[in-house]
């Protein structure tokens, strides 16, 4: 409270400064005219003195101004140059005070303008004309009027400038907040991204891992000299998982490609080698040639059929085949991943993100993806994906 009080005082004191300099020299020349007249030179200072606190104390000045100003009126045989107080103090109260202060003064200043000048013509012994007296008090209302007009204009557009100043002050704050939630978006985005990236890469991998290892134990009981087989497949999709993990966190990173480990993204071509992982479980058919379609779509069908195989690992059952169909053709790439498990008997733990990921993928390319169980039993997924052809080998 009191570090208010004192910023309130500094702001007076300032504003008085500013506001003493007119006063004086109106002072100082009213008081030359008026010299050595020492009432005249008393009404001469009380006229000015209000305009020192015009600002900072209105109602004050604008008070002892008026009784100032009768006094002059009824005292002083002809008007000194003090009486130009008047119309500043009205353009003052025009321009920063309230409209109701501004009124008043003005109401004021115009009685003033019709008494003064009244008093003054009939003081001088002699019968003023109509003419005269018209001119006088027309004169003094003109200039009051008219530095009331022009403090409201000051006062209008100081207001004008403040109001744009708000706008444009709003404007970047909006666009401030704008930016801020693209950026969030941005983010978010790529917090997706990431996470699609990981659940691809890691799901798949260590559901053919479990796979492996779950059925390893049986068949090497059966067949001893299939265990290296069995663990070489378990040790190469480990090292493929740990390789994309390592390109993936380095791209994050801004490191570029992880070292020897660095393969480029998958595509169309490496499906063969995606299917073999499951021990001829999965049939896999290609009409078209692969060689014409782009990376970018070639990733996309890659992850559609990796994260296909891998919600056939999870649910459809140890003994569900599947049937992988991709046409390339013309306009489209038409896929068909479908198997003959519990389809929609599969229990889940209700967390899977795999659709929901394959769907946004589907999206990006403005296609589109259904999924759900088949009639005849079994699970289907189906994407339609425009063709986006490329020339040249694009996938491997």
């Amino acid at each position: 409270m009191s570090t208010l009080v004192g910023v309130m005082r500094t702001r007076d004191r300032s504003t008085l400064l500013r506001d003493a300099w007119l006063p004086l020299g109106v002072a100082g020349v009213s008081l030359y005219f008026a010299y050595p007249g020492w009432w005249a030179m008393g009404v001469v200072l009380a006229m000015c003195a209000p305009l020192v606190v015009r600002r900072a104390y209105p109602r004050v000045a604008l008070a002892v101004l008026t009784v100032a100003s009768v006094v002059q009126a009824l005292t002083v045989e002809s008007p000194t140059v003090s009486v130009v107080a008047v119309p500043i103090l009205v353009h003052s109260l025009a321009r920063w005070s309230s409209t109701a202060q501004a009124r008043a003064g003005l109401a004021i200043a115009l009685g003033g303008a019709v008494v003064g000048p009244a008093n003054w013509l009939t003081g001088r012994g002699e019968e003023p004309t109509a003419g005269a007296w018209v001119t006088a008090v027309a004169g003094a209302a003109g200039i009051v009027v008219a530095a009331f007009v022009a403090g409201r204009r000051d006062r209008e557009r100081v207001e004008r400038e403040t109001q744009r100043e708000q706008e444009r002050e709003q404007r970047r704050r909006l666009e401030l907040a704008a930016h801020e939630r693209a950026l969030r978006a941005a983010a978010a985005e790529q917090r997706t991204a990431v996470a699609r990236e990981v659940h691809d890469i890691v799901a798949h991998s260590l559901s053919v891992i479990a796979v492996h290892a779950a059925g390893g134990r049986a068949l090497t009981q059966r067949q001893p000299h299939r265990a290296p087989e069995i663990l070489e497949t378990i040790a190469e999709t480990a090292r493929g998982a740990l390789d994309d993990l390592r390109e993936l966190v380095a791209m994050l990173r801004g490191d570029g490609p992880a070292g020897d480990g660095y393969s480029p993204a998958p595509g169309i071509g490496d499906l063969d080698e995606l299917v073999s992982r499951l021990d001829g479980r999965v049939r896999l058919r290609v009409d078209g040639n692969r060689r014409q379609v782009g990376p970018v779509a070639g990733m996309t069908v890659y992850r559609l059929v990796q994260e296909s195989l891998t919600n056939v690992l999870r649910h459809a059952g140890p003994g569900a085949a599947v049937d992988v169909r991709l046409d390339l053709g013309e306009q489209v790439i038409d896929l068909v991943v479908s198997d003959d498990g519990h389809g929609a008997a599969a229990a889940t733990d209700g967390r899977g993100t795999g659709l929901a990921a394959m769907r946004e993928r589907v999206q990006l390319h403005h296609g589109t993806l259904t999924a759900g169980p088949r009639a005849g039993g079994g699970f289907e997924v189906h994407a339609v994906l425009p063709a986006h052809r490329t020339t040249g080998a694009v996938s491997r």
